[in-house]
């Protein structure tokens, strides 16, 4: 958006387990593929045949005590799987570490339950492992480790206690590609919305009011200072705590949601913004953080969550914090990512997640803007102008603008008195139809509805 596009790469679905005859141990089994579009599930490994002796019941034993069974015979195979389970997930690991957009020496966990939570926190430093955040409400803990092997043994000696091992994906404001002389990938807008972005989705007059009583978390880059945000309009909550600059990307969005001051205004200046800062001050954060700031956001009493950042990838935390967030009734909107991919970024491309792609002002998929099934709506999102710290003005465009203006909407929508499990259904039922497919501009063109 105001930097250029970084590392991309495929997903990888961290998770396995193998039964043993006397120790079940969940490893990490690798698959490459496409990002999923339901969340990785447990894959049952065979189970190495047991011996005869082993299988049936027990059988007497003429001159022994017909209560007494014939020993278990069953260590050597279960030493031998237990070593292949071990190597698969090291090995797993191993590869899945050296991918560039992975956070090093760092592991996402889930546990069976809050108190196979617990005891992993209690013990981890025994292991080497130094758990960063966990959650009790997802079951999932962040990890940093040195050594993979106190990794192994932790999930080798408590199996029973894993649901999933999983890497900590980078997450990262979106960047554009090169405009392309000849765009095969969408539709290729280009045409920029300079300051008739809100007159195009119906947000004109006196909007003094609209978003009233609304609060709207920005899990973004941090807001920094500008005469459009009201005095007492802004919270902050700073999860990165580094003390560096804030880049812009953050103060651009929330003016787009909730700025009061022309040209800098948003679509509802009523809102309260509530700034959740994940990024440092590259726009780079990662999947495990923005969850936390999901977390964070629902804990503050957030009714709408806007996310115009996200990752590739589909880790377990992230898509179980989102889906907390659902049941809690916060809308959370997030940006389809400006790619030029086939599939949504994430949370954008979870289930239930309001995804917004951009279009350029003829009405046109923007050239950079992703596309996919699960894509909602579209929204202005090339030349959009918008605040930047320290009073200053930016002309920028992305899938993100497009979110933030639509977060905007949706918080206009909540205060006029609509339920947030119906906003969608508004979204799409009053959208500006387009002739494009809807994996490319989702419904259509959000467009507020007459009162």
């Amino acid at each position: 958006m105001f930097a250029t596009m970084r590392d991309k790469g495929l997903n990888w679905i961290l998770v396995g387990s193998i039964a043993l005859s006397v120790l079940a141990v969940i490893w990490l089994g690798v698959e490459l593929a496409d990002s999923p579009a339901e969340p990785p599930a447990m894959v049952q490994r065979p189970v190495a045949a047991k011996s005869a002796s082993n299988a049936g019941a027990a059988k007497k034993t003429p001159g022994k005590s017909s209560d007494t069974a014939p020993a278990e015979e069953t260590a050597p195979s279960s030493t031998s799987a237990l070593k292949s389970a071990t190597d698969s997930m090291r090995d797993a690991l191993s590869k899945g570490l050296q991918r560039s957009d992975v956070v090093k020496g760092e592991v996402l966990l889930t546990f069976k339950d809050a108190q196979a939570l617990a005891a992993f926190n209690t013990r981890a430093s025994f292991y080497g492992l130094r758990p960063i955040s966990s959650d009790s409400r997802l079951l999932t803990a962040r990890v940093k480790f040195t050594d993979l092997e106190g990794l192994l043994k932790d999930v080798a000696e408590h199996p029973g206690d894993y649901e999933n091992v999983g890497l900590n994906y980078v997450a990262r404001v979106p960047g554009l590609p090169a405009e392309p002389t000849k765009d095969t990938a969408n539709a290729g807008g280009t045409a920029a919305f300079d300051d008739t972005a809100l007159a195009s989705i119906g947000a004109t007059g006196d909007r003094t009011k609209w978003g009233k009583g609304v609060n709207v978390a920005v899990i973004d880059s941090g807001v920094g200072d500008h005469s459009t945000f009201g005095s007492s309009q802004l919270k902050h909550i700073d999860l990165v705590g580094d003390g560096s600059a804030l880049d812009g990307h953050g103060t651009a969005m929330a003016s787009l949601i909730g700025g009061g001051q022309e040209p800098a205004d948003g679509v509802a200046p009523g809102v309260s913004l509530m700034d959740i800062r994940v990024t440092d001050s590259k726009g780079v954060s990662n999947t495990a953080l923005v969850s936390d700031g999901i977390m964070r956001a629902v804990d503050e009493g957030a009714q709408v969550i806007n996310i115009s950042l996200g990752a590739m990838q589909d880790p377990l935390m992230l898509r179980r914090a989102v889906e907390y967030a659902i049941s809690h009734n916060v809308v959370v909107v997030a940006a389809a990512g400006n790619e030029q991919m086939d599939r949504l970024s994430f949370p954008a491309g979870i289930p239930g997640v309001i995804s917004v792609g951009a279009v350029d002002a003829k009405g046109v998929q923007a050239y950079f803007s992703n596309s996919g099934e699960n894509l909602v709506i579209s929204a202005p999102g090339v030349g959009v102008v918008s605040a930047y710290p320290n009073n200053q003005m930016v002309i920028g465009s992305g899938t993100s603008q497009a979110t933030a203006i639509t977060s905007g909407v949706v918080a206009t929508l909540l205060a006029r008195g609509y339920k947030a499990q119906d906003i969608q259904k508004i979204l799409t039922q009053n959208a500006k139809p387009v002739n494009a497919a809807s994996s490319q501009v989702g419904a259509g063109i959000v467009h507020l509805p007459n009162r």
